[in-house]
């Protein structure tokens, strides 16, 4: 009993003398404001939900905008966390520098470009060319690529005319030439797919990690609207705008997602990224239509015998 009795002592003289642990909850407590590019905040929001769902004293007021939206409250340090599809510029930079603050680039996704047709278009196999000669307007009637065709005039449509794909056409696929002033532009991707469906002449552009998404109603994009397969060269063979063919880089238009953060000390911002950037976050991204920046290898053992 005396023998006993001296353990559970020296035990309760051991825990006295450890110290606490003090945990930092600044990275998953607090309110933030984030702007998100809009051509991929359906897959963003299912970050935030995650996020905040793990961390209930965690609030993250998401705003869907445009990229250059998103990259103007930065720079004004109106929020300190955004997404973009580039790093920042050196200009960029030394604003954020002159407002004493600092910066993180984190790489955390690779999203593609995805073109989408009508489903009553017969002709969604298009080559790197003919997506050039359409959005440089060399090409204006579908009967120019397809001589049977008898859709007429190819009408363009993007999602926001100051969007980070418009810039994304414009610097990737164009140049050195100009984008055709023939062009349309709605508010959002889900407006992009809606016009679509009714038009079997258009060809729309989205972010691919819209191709699996629902539309506002409930309803499949990939029932409503068709991706179109790419070949890089007339003999290639063709691929389309999904998760696969962006990590190998069969699919030609794919573009890399940053989060950018300028926050001055370790909180909400900080965590939030973590989390993105980590091991959940990017199986978050595994499960949708884009491809995390870092992809788990598995190594698998084979017997010779069995």
């Amino acid at each position: 009993m005396k023998h006993f009795l001296y353990i559970s002592l020296l035990l309760i003289s051991l825990s006295a003398c450890t110290p606490r642990v003090e945990v930092d909850h600044r990275m998953h407590e607090g309110n933030i404001d984030f702007c998100c590019d809009e051509s991929y905040a359906n897959i963003m929001a299912q970050q935030v939900y995650v996020f905040t769902r793990t961390n209930p004293g965690a609030f993250i007021d998401m705003t869907r905008c445009t990229e250059r939206e998103a990259l103007t409250a930065l720079l004004d340090d109106s929020v300190r966390l955004i997404t973009m599809t580039r790093k920042l510029s050196g200009a960029e930079k030394n604003k954020i520098l002159e407002n004493q603050l600092n910066y993180n680039e984190t790489h955390i996704a690779v999203d593609a470009i995805a073109f989408v047709v009508n489903k009553n278009n017969p002709d969604s196999i298009l080559t790197t060319e003919d997506i050039r000669r359409i959005f440089t307007g060399e090409v204006t009637q579908w009967s120019e690529l397809f001589p049977e065709s008898r859709l007429g005039k190819v009408q363009v449509i993007f999602d926001n005319r100051n969007s980070s794909l418009v810039r994304y056409v414009v610097d990737s696929i164009c140049a050195p030439d100009e984008l055709y002033n023939g062009v349309s532009a709605v508010e959002n991707s889900l407006q992009v797919i809606e016009e679509v469906s009714k038009r079997r002449n258009a060809i729309g552009v989205i972010g691919a990690s819209w191709i699996n998404a629902v539309d506002s109603a409930q309803v499949r994009v990939r029932e409503l609207v068709v991706p179109v397969r790419i070949k890089k060269s007339p003999d290639a063979p063709a691929f389309g705008p999904f998760q696969a063919y962006i990590a190998s880089a069969d699919y030609p238009y794919f573009r890399s997602i940053y989060m950018i953060n300028t926050e001055s000390n370790n909180g909400l911002c900080t965590g939030f990224t973590i989390f993105v950037a980590g091991q959940r976050g990017q199986k978050i991204f595994e499960k949708s239509n884009i491809s995390p920046a870092r992809i788990e290898e598995r190594v698998v053992n084979l017997k010779d015998e069995f």
